[in-house]
């Protein structure tokens, strides 16, 4: 039943203004944050000695206390940390720079030792006893919110400003989110932002991993954080790198070089987290290279005379007035090499590709579905919707194939059927030979949703007694053959795209057209004259960086030819900017984005063509258009009906007991809430965080650049933690099932509770009791049952109950009543916040559906307006369906740079093989892993059923994943149905539409140093969502994470890029 809009606002309004302001996410901080409830057992928490460190911290504290205001040395650090602590909890407090005076600092010093007596990780801590007959030890401390010290989080300031603080230069601090982005790299100093290049692997133990683990010894983060060289991945259970997450910030385009600051203690330990030269902002750092103005466009882009940059070597001549922009492209020869561009270029080979007979220009192994048809008048531009509709076709299944591009033919090579022919031969078996210099040779994008591409080709033998079952692949001028080709990597598909556009004759338009969704504009890009001599200089021109600076300094500008979009841009984009948010740059084809993400390619060389690459995007008839966006992540505030807005509320975790209805007996479990659901974990495999006092004892024992290291440790840290905890999980339930969340008041468990709230619907009452007794009388523990005369009484009043809407309560007794209620404040805000954002989503995502298929709503949206004076006005507007900037939002940047633990989840179904019926499950995407849970009929639990490992995993959707299916699941014939579901989504997609299909290996131990052969086994699932949009959302993640996973795992795929050998150029012959 549906739950009161009024009365969910209500709650949450109500919820959040009884949170504590500092427990909300701050809009440039993409890290979620997290509250510990409840004490910890001495043996997770002595793991880290907090009796030490809480005397070290005493002692420096008090020398810290006691010291004259302004008076510290250079080299203490631990006074320079405290102070520069002391002036940050000023400005959160609302204090302001120009008031930080010796007064202001002398007080700042009270608080914050004040804080760290009053702490129950500081000065009052205290071991508890032991509960009477438990199995758990003692416990110490109490709540405390991940990353606080001192009531300053360490995890609020992106790493960018976190080697800005000096105490005893206020001015020089940044209060608020910096802008500055990573610049480019166009002479010989060069600026380049402190780049983080940490991974979950310099902060995990070997006792650490990211699946269940088996040992009976609790695991705890506090081992997690080390202050060693940081390593460049991370390894699974089965020797795996994993992925590393990405700073927030996002990587730098081009390295600097060190500078002479950073040579200095060379002997020192150093890690791989500084890149040199300094944090620069694009109005002071560089000079976008300049384009020609758009022809017959009132917004067009010219070189602006302000800003120069001093880095960019810029000839200098008596006349400062800048060239204009088409003064600059026309230049040649001599005149480039005294410019930004010159100087570039010079540093750069050419990034054409070698055609010369012998050369290998590409090599990849590739998922490959080969089909024939006699038909020799297939479109040019074949995608799936053209394979759906051509008949006859005949073909082979998917199978892993060796491709190599060699001279002026493409090589398809497969394992012997023979064992051990291959160790005669010296090399695999050539199955098939594209000839690219065939004029009915054409490749095209096949779809843009998984990123598959196509190359036409008339049947080519291959002179190797090829096999008659493949005889109609082989037979010269007869026919067609088709060859779908599936990458793993989305960029190397790109690669392959670009590398084969050009090659076949692809040339790039005279201008490119870019849109900025934000304030719906267009501007028109002229492209110089390219060839294969001056392509460089294009690629230069069309860097990802230069676009973005060059459409942001004239958008930003308040000419009269743009003055409206001068405006807006102001108004909207420079204000995000001024949030934290970066500049992105896009191709989007119809409801589907894709950002140009990488700069470097699989083996580490770079990519100039990542922007112009899109140009060979070209699906069918329809091109991908160029976009320049506003890199979001995924939202952290949600907008109530009544216009209130709502911040994301903070996650809790915690130890628990989970009281048996039947038998009454406690089962030790440890809760934790990730995006919307709570995990059920072993205590054994809980991760807890590390204690606050643990934080600052190491921070004031660390020199100033070893505690930037932990810092930005500590944030990868907190993704790979909540990862590990994810794998660990037994048992999940979505807070959108809960119906009521209250505390215990009678012995027994109401098994099918129907007394509370029988009324409202998932994320409904949460109704609160009073309780004749306070909370506060209860101590805690076993000392606190000691005090008590009733103490089963006790016992209840220490439970709280989760009400599903199914009517099944579940009881979670806590360490005291206290304890009890701050679990139900903290859950009852994160169910009112998260079943409002999923409807906000479900929404959303109908809106963006709606609008590409200009199609009316499945039901229609009347408000109270719609009829007026007798007649019908117009419905609810639907998106926009050119410029759609919802889809930042659905296809956010949290996904690639991993600063959320779970990089997206979500209901689908799926068959237990590849027929019968549908089952509901959900799914969790993290640390290259897809876990799913099944979903039982009658409870709304989720129990762990299977774990995907993408290494080695393909991804395909649409026509392909429907051909998995046997022939009797699948009919194209069928029509749709409309559906609804329990959040309000609606959709009536074709099933083709909403079918997405896997194809992965499973892990074995040693799989790190393992070499599959080509011919090894791939195993199948398919999944259908609710709709066509969902489906493209979760095929680009999916493709997003097998990416970082291949890119973390360089030297593995090199082995098996390089595994086998090739036939010899002259037996084939030309």
């Amino acid at each position: 039943m549906a739950f009161s809009q009024s009365r969910q606002s209500e709650l949450l309004s109500h919820d959040a203004a009884l949170a504590h302001p500092g427990e909300f996410l701050t809009s440039h901080d993409h890290s979620r944050r997290r509250i510990f409830v409840g004490p910890m057992p001495e043996k997770d928490a002595s793991r880290t000695d907090i009796d030490s460190a809480n005397r070290m911290v005493t002692h420096q504290m008090l020398s810290w206390l006691h010291s004259s205001a302004g008076e510290h040395h250079a080299d203490d650090d631990a006074s320079t940390f405290l102070q520069s602590h002391a002036y940050r909890d000023f400005l959160h407090q609302g204090g302001r720079k120009e008031d930080w005076e010796q007064h202001a600092e002398t007080d700042g010093r009270q608080t914050m030792w004040n804080r760290w007596q009053e702490s129950e990780w500081g000065g009052s801590l205290r071991h508890r006893k032991k509960d009477t007959g438990a199995t758990t030890q003692r416990w110490v401390g109490g709540s405390f919110e991940v990353g606080n010290v001192l009531g300053v989080n360490i995890l609020d300031n992106p790493p960018a400003l976190l080697s800005q603080a000096n105490q005893t230069c206020p001015d020089d601090q940044t209060d608020g989110p910096t802008t500055a982005e990573p610049p480019s790299t166009v002479s010989g100093q060069s600026y380049a932002t402190a780049r983080t290049e940490f991974s979950p692997g310099a902060v995990l133990n070997s006792q650490t991993s990211i699946s269940p683990s088996s040992s009976p010894e609790p695991s705890s983060s506090a081992g997690l954080l080390t202050t060693g060289v940081a390593s460049e991945s991370r390894r699974s259970t089965n020797g795996i790198n994993v992925a590393p997450p990405e700073d927030p910030q996002r990587p730098t385009i081009l390295k600097g070089k060190k500078s002479s600051a950073n040579s200095t203690n060379a002997n020192k330990p150093r890690t791989s987290f500084f890149i040199g030269g300094r944090i620069t902002t694009p109005a002071d750092s560089r000079t976008p290279v300049g384009l020609d103005k758009g022809k017959g466009k009132s917004r067009s882009f010219y070189q602006a005379d302000e800003g120069t940059s001093s880095s960019l070597q810029l000839p200098t001549e008596v006349n400062d007035t800048p060239a204009p922009p088409g003064a600059v492209l026309a230049r040649s020869g001599s005149d480039v090499d005294e410019t930004s561009a010159g100087v570039t270029l010079d540093e750069a080979p050419s990034c054409e590709r070698s055609g010369k007979s012998g050369d290998i220009i590409l090599r990849d192994r590739m998922f490959v579905r080969i089909s024939y048809t006699k038909s020799e008048s297939l479109p040019r531009y074949f995608d799936e919707v053209q394979n759906r509709m051509t008949p006859n076709l005949k073909y082979e299944d998917w199978a892993e194939f060796l491709v190599v591009w060699r001279g002026e033919r493409i090589e398809i090579y497969e394992d012997y059927t023979l064992p051990g022919k291959e160790n005669i031969t010296g090399h695999k078996h050539l199955a098939f030979i594209i000839p690219l210099h065939s004029p009915r040779t054409h490749s095209s994008l096949y779809s843009f949703t998984d990123f598959t591409f196509c190359i036409l080709c008339p049947p080519t033998p291959v002179r190797n007694n090829q096999s008659k079952a493949r005889g109609l692949f082989q037979r010269t001028n007869e026919g067609t053959n088709v060859f779908v080709f599936k990458a793993k990597c989305r960029t190397r598909a790109m690669d392959w795209c670009w590398q084969l556009w050009r090659h076949l004759g692809g040339e790039i338009p005279p201008s490119i057209e870019l849109r900025c969704p934000a304030i719906g504009t267009r501007v028109d890009l002229d492209v110089p004259f390219v060839d294969a001599v001056n392509i460089d200089k294009a690629y230069h021109m069309f860097s990802r960086r230069n676009i973005i600076d060059i459409v942001r300094k004239s958008l930003g500008s308040s000419c009269d030819s743009h003055e409206v979009a001068s405006r807006d841009w102001k108004h909207v984009v420079e204000r995000e900017i001024a949030a934290g948010t970066t500049l992105e740059l896009a191709w989007s084809l119809e409801a589907k984005l894709d950002w140009v993400w990488k700069e470097e390619d699989v083996l580490g060389q770079p990519r100039p063509w990542a922007v112009l690459c899109g140009l060979a995007m070209r699906q069918g008839t329809k091109p991908a258009h160029l976009e320049l966006r506003l890199g979001q992540h995924y939202p952290a505030t949600i907008h109530l009906p009544d216009g209130t807005k709502v911040h994301e509320p903070p996650c809790v975790e915690g130890y628990l007991d989970r009281i048996k209805p039947s038998s009454q007996s406690k089962q030790h479990i440890y809760l934790t809430s990730h995006d919307g659901h709570l995990f059920a974990l072993s205590p054994s495999n809980s991760h807890p965080p590390v204690p606050p006092n643990v934080h600052l004892s190491r921070a004031l024992s660390a020199r100033h650049d070893e505690r930037l290291e932990y810092t930005r440790a500590f944030r990868g840290t907190e993704v790979a933690r909540g990862a590990a905890q994810i794998a660990a999980a037994f048992e999940v339930f979505d807070l959108r099932n809960i119906r009521e969340i209250r505390r215990a008041t009678h012995e027994n468990i109401d098994l099918e509770s129907r007394t509370h709230a029988t009324a409202n619907g998932a994320g409904g009452s949460v109704g609160n009791q009073d309780l004749l007794t306070r909370d506060e009388d209860d101590i805690g523990g076993a000392e606190g049952l000691a005090q008590v005369h009733d103490k089963n009484h006790l016992r209840v009043r220490r439970c709280f109950e989760i009400v599903l809407v199914s009517g099944r309560v579940i009881r979670f007794e806590t360490y005291s009543c206290q304890t009890s209620q701050e679990w139900v404040d903290r859950l009852r805000v994160l169910v009112g916040y998260w079943t409002q954002r999923h409807r906000v989503d479900a929404r959303d995502e109908m809106d963006i559906s709606y609008s590409t298929r200009h199609r009316p709503p499945v039901t229609p949206r009347v408000t109270k307006h719609a009829f007026c004076n007798g007649k019908k006005s117009p419905t609810r507007p639907i998106v926009d369906a050119e410029f759609m900037p919802e889809l930042s939002s659905l296809y956010h940047w949290c996904t690639l740079s991993n600063c959320r633990s779970i990089l997206k989840s979500g209901r689908a179904f799926t068959r237990k093989g590849l027929q019968g019926q549908y089952k509901l499950v959900h799914l969790f995407l993290f640390s290259g892993r897809l876990l799913q849970f099944h979903v039982s009929r009658n409870s709304f639990l989720r129990h762990r059923s299977k774990e995907i490992n993408l290494m080695d995993s393909y991804v395909c959707s649409g026509y392909l994943a429907a051909l998995a299916l046997w022939p009797s699941e699948y009919n194209p014939e069928t029509p749709s149905v409309a559906r609804r579901y329990f959040d309000g989504f609606e959709a009536d997609d074709p099933e083709e539409d909403m079918l997405f299909a896997i194809w992965y290996r499973t892990s074995r131990g040693g799989a790190a140093d393992n070499v599959p052969p080509l011919s090894a086994k791939h195993k199948v699932v398919v999944f259908r969502t609710r709709s066509r949009v969902e489906r493209d959302a979760w095929c680009w993640a999916l493709g997003s994470e097998i990416e970082k996973l291949v890119r973390a795992n360089k030297e593995r795929e090199a082995k098996l890029r390089d595994a086998g050998g090739l036939v010899e150029m002259s037996v084939l012959g030309d």
